[in-house]
């Protein structure tokens, strides 16, 4: 026994000294060197608290981005250097926690668990502070996920403040998103005549039913999208150890990240400390009841392994609006998060994007 935890303890140091190497390893490739550069991890006074802000960029000449991550409450700045550095040489992008999650909430100690007119004024005030800061008349706005909620209506809201909107994994309608996702899983032929055809059909039968948060069942839900990632996920999608593995050696990624990494895991309980922003995530946002009209351009991007939100959705609601300059993006062979899946194609689309707005 004795022989036994001594070999454990060796493997566990060594793993430790792994990824503290791999660590200042990566430290060293993502670190901005550029005379005009800036590489700055901070907090800023929005809306009554202190708000996380990551700022990455080689010239803080260039335009500025801001990147609205997903969740609700799953902040991405701590592995943002891994998906968007190519992209560093001609934007400067802003990441930032929203409020209730991440090194947010741990510096207010404090839920915040606030409405979708906090999050979207919450927004408005860190644009208004890049606008100053940095000297723009305007800034890019990225939304991922339920990113793309608040980014939807900011843009809507503040189009004078806006040079276009990318709408990454957009969401027109999350509850109705997942269960069509499952519908489209049902059509691919290796589902047929097996036993999660019948448990899908069961659980559309049963969630179809549900029209409000209260009444939705989170085993539900996990087993819905466990399954139909069996039937949509592509090859090309990274795995939750990969994941894992990227977080904690990226130079980027602090104690707290760690903890709230680890809180998120309990899904009933993240769920229910978050309540009236998931209710309105899952039930109380229709990107139908928009204006149909953007005074912006519009550009989504998509990955066709997307078994979290349904592509189709997403581009049927594409094709009903009207804006300056629009384009849809369906990118092979990645998924919900294509810029942690395949970070050059995701550069590469943002790129295009680029030169076309800022020709």
């Amino acid at each position: 026994m004795k022989n036994i935890l001594v070999l454990c303890m060796v493997i566990v140091l060594a793993l430790l000294l792994i990824i503290i190497a791999v660590r200042m390893i990566n430290a060293g490739k993502t670190k901005i060197k550029t005379p005009l550069g800036i590489q700055e991890s901070t907090y800023i006074d929005i809306n009554g608290i202190k708000q996380y802000v990551q700022i990455r960029g080689e010239n803080t000449d260039n335009p500025v981005m801001i990147f609205i991550h997903g969740g609700p409450a799953s902040p991405m700045g701590y592995v943002s250097s891994y998906y968007q550095k190519e992209l560093e040489s001609q934007l400067t992008i802003i990441n930032y926690d929203q409020r209730g999650c991440g090194r947010t909430y741990y510096k207010n100690n404090c839920k915040a668990d606030a409405d979708i007119d906090t999050f979207v004024s919450d927004l408005n005030a860190l644009v208004e502070y890049a606008k100053e800061r940095f000297g723009k008349e305007k800034v890019l706005i990225a939304g991922h996920s339920w990113g793309t909620v608040i980014g939807s209506i900011y843009v809507q809201k503040y189009p004078e403040n806006v040079e276009c909107y990318i709408g990454i994994s957009q969401i027109t309608d999350l509850y109705e998103n997942k269960l069509n996702a499952a519908r489209l899983a049902l059509e691919k032929d290796q589902v047929k005549g097996t036993e999660d055809e019948e448990k899908l059909k069961k659980l559309l039968d049963r969630m179809s039913k549900v029209n409000k948060y209260e009444d939705m069942s989170f085993e539900d839900l996990n087993q819905l999208v466990s399954i139909t990632a069996k039937y949509i996920a592509g090859d090309g999608q990274m795995s939750g150890l990969q994941q894992m593995w990227t977080g904690i050696t990226s130079p980027d990624m602090n104690m707290d990240d760690m903890k709230w990494f680890l809180a998120q895991m309990d899904t009933s309980g993240f769920f229910e400390s978050n309540k009236n922003i998931m209710a309105y995530a899952f039930f109380g946002f229709d990107i139908r009841e928009l204006p149909a009209e953007y005074q912006v351009p519009v550009y989504y991007i998509s990955g066709e392994g997307d078994y979290a939100v349904c592509q189709k959705d997403a581009e049927e609601y594409y094709e009903s609006i009207e804006a300056p300059r629009k384009n849809f993006y369906s990118l092979e062979n990645v998924g919900h998060s294509m810029f942690m899946d395949n970070p050059k194609l995701y550069c590469d689309t943002i790129d295009d994007i680029l030169s076309e707005v800022l020709r």
